[in-house]
């Protein structure tokens, strides 16, 4: 479905606030009831009733969604992979600034060594990517979630989000 105001293709999400039971739906909706859709993009009202053609292209606009949510996972689940990577690296460098000590016995870090510093680059760099890699799951998974129980709706025909 697109958007004949300003052209883009749409997400078609339901204009209704609260999320309604099934029961509920079953009382209040009957064969004269249409349904809405705001694009995401403009915030133009849509009104126009669900044809077959409508369906399908919602349905291939929420499978489109439902590959961007399984790419931001994939991403996310990368760059957390990484991060730990570079963590497990990071705690071998600290180990091995781990040094004796000149004046006596003992060890301590050594906190001009260079693997010192390698740590700290590498540390830093695993919790940027432990950042960024949460937040692209938790996008992923909410994206997968929204256009599943959407898909459902289309293949219901309740059109409940």
């Amino acid at each position: 479905m697109f958007c004949y105001h300003c052209g883009y293709k749409l997400n078609e999400k339901k204009l209704e606030n609260k999320k309604p039971s099934k029961r509920d739906y079953l009382e209040d909706v009957n064969c004269d009831t249409t349904v809405e859709y705001i694009c995401p993009r403009c915030g133009y009202l849509i009104r126009h009733g669900s044809t077959v053609e409508d369906k399908k292209s919602l349905s291939r606009a929420c499978h489109a969604e439902l590959q961007r949510g399984r790419n931001h996972t994939a991403m996310g689940m990368s760059f957390l992979s990484i991060a730990l990577i570079l963590l497990t690296i990071a705690i071998i460098f600290l180990t091995l600034s781990n040094k004796l000590k000149e004046s006596g016995g003992g060890r301590a870090i050594s906190f001009t060594s260079p693997e010192f510093w390698v740590f700290v680059i590498l540390t830093s760099i695993s919790v940027i990517l432990l950042v960024f890699g949460t937040i692209h799951v938790i996008l992923g998974a909410k994206r997968k979630i929204e256009y599943t129980n959407l898909l459902k709706d289309i293949n219901n025909d309740t059109f409940v989000q």
